[in-house]
């Protein structure tokens, strides 16, 4: 059986040398301090290997923002962003007598983009020729369902996530007419949600492809606005999407402000991102689903993290074992991992996300779960951006794997875990970025991993 407290002389000599004393006063594992630092010995020659792996989708529907757009990065290539959603009748018909002017759909930004919002993009409004179905409950990035191969209406547009403009695309006049004349017979089709959902089955937003230009985000609900002298909600504005049937009365009234009847986005219905990836003469050009690791060594030295597109930072840690060889009367004290982003694959450190979430996986690359704080099932260890302004400015991630090395050296059996590095379930969905670390043998940028132990 393996035990923290079975080890031997003679590995502790040959590490002696890459080993020095900790300058740190005091440790915690659990509820134990050790308070003599000269008996704490610092390990930080333990291989790493690092890889980049590739899981095929992620769940996707009901994600809180819809994306479109495309964006590129030199390591993983182009992510393309569509957004399907469906649209009920949302008024009260009282004007039957009037003229149909023009019809738009209305999107208004959440804020969020990743990518280059200088480039000129095109957005493109289809109308799904079949009702989207969950399957046991879920959508999936990859996901796709069958729409009309004209679009209702495009536009061509730099994006302004960071404005409070709303995006508005003219759709058919074809189109608006047909709903117009259904309005003024007061159609059942219209008023009642089922049967207009079975006459329109919803509406997807594709951009163009294979763009260096921004995925950006739109609301999916409406936002509430507060007065500046007080804390209590004046009134909600509509943020949500919506088609917007503008009209005019018969004769034209003296009031010239716009008349609308609205066709709003169901927010407790079906929507999904819908994201896919070209990889062509990019870094992982070639991985697929039953090829869908890349060592560092294949990749400049360099792994990734993204969401979207699910791709993990994988890093294994082949030799852990030989940590039960330290010596008798000696306890393994802390585990710390730094993992570096790459200078200059990020304009900024505000782009950088605050957390990372690290997964422990099994041989066959299947997610086990979150590692965890030592002793605890429920307290999880996050990757935490640390920004050090110093002379030069240093920038890393950092991980408390005492939990994780500590269990690794108590299972009776050798298991040999792997740990992944990437975005939680929301940020994946929600979100189209990436973030470039430093794998094994990339100089300054490699992972560094120091384990503490001490030894009396």
């Amino acid at each position: 059986m393996k035990t923290s407290q079975i080890f031997s002389l003679l590995f502790m000599l040959f590490i002696s040398a890459s080993c020095t004393i900790s300058s740190i006063e005091e440790f915690v594992v659990g509820d134990n301090f050790i308070k003599d630092q000269t008996g704490v010995v610092m390990i930080d020659t333990l291989t790493i290997q690092s890889s980049t792996i590739k899981y095929d989708s992620i769940i996707s529907n009901s994600p809180g923002c819809f994306l479109v757009g495309s964006n590129y990065n030199y390591f993983s290539g182009y992510k393309n962003a569509n957004t399907f959603m469906t649209m009920k009748f949302d008024d009260t018909i009282e004007d039957t007598e009037f003229v149909f002017d023009s019809i738009s759909l209305v999107l208004n930004y959440s804020t969020y983009y990743s990518g280059d919002t200088t480039t000129m993009q095109t957005f493109s409004v289809y109308q799904l020729q079949e009702q989207m179905e969950l399957t046991d409950s879920y959508l999936y990035t990859t996901n796709n369902f069958k729409c009309d191969p004209t679009p209702l209406g495009s536009v061509s547009l730099k994006p302004q996530p960071n404005s409070h403009n709303e995006l508005n695309i003219k759709l058919s006049n074809k189109f608006g007419n047909r709903l117009s004349e259904m309005i003024k017979d007061k159609n059942d089709t219209i008023t009642t949600q089922e049967l207009f959902l079975e006459f329109f089955n919803g509406l997807v937003i594709k951009s163009q492809p294979n763009i260096k230009g921004a995925i950006v985000g739109f609301r999916t609900s409406d936002a509430s606005t507060t007065d500046e002298t007080s804390t209590t909600t004046t009134s909600v504005v509509d943020a949500k999407p919506e088609i917007r049937l503008y009209y005019h009365t018969d004769p034209n009234p003296n009031d010239i402000h716009d008349l609308y009847y609205k066709f709003s986005f169901v927010t407790d219905g079906i929507y999904f991102n819908q994201i896919s990836g070209n990889s062509s003469n990019s870094l992982i050009d070639g991985i697929s689903a039953t090829n869908n690791e890349r060592a560092s060594k294949l990749t400049d030295n360099y792994t990734l993290v993204q969401s979207g597109i699910q791709i993990f930072s994988k890093l294994k840690i082949p030799y852990v074992d030989n940590l039960l060889k330290i010596g008798q009367n000696s306890a393994l004290v802390g585990a710390t991992l730094r993992l570096y982003p790459i200078k200059g694959t990020y304009s900024s450190t505000s782009v950088l996300p605050d957390t990372m979430y690290v997964y422990s996986a099994d041989r066959r690359d299947k997610l086990i779960g979150q590692i965890t704080l030592p002793g605890s099932t429920t307290d999880y260890s996050y990757a935490q951006l640390v920004v050090q302004k110093d002379v030069e400015e240093t920038v890393y991630y950092e991980v408390d794997l005492s939990g994780f090395i500590e269990a690794e050296l108590d299972e009776e059996l050798e298991t040999n875990l792997s740990l992944m590095i990437g975005y939680g379930s929301t940020a994946a969905k929600q979100t189209a970025e990436h973030v470039i670390l430093g794998g094994a043998n990339s100089g300054k940028y490699s992972p560094y991993l120091n384990v503490y132990y001490y030894h009396n």
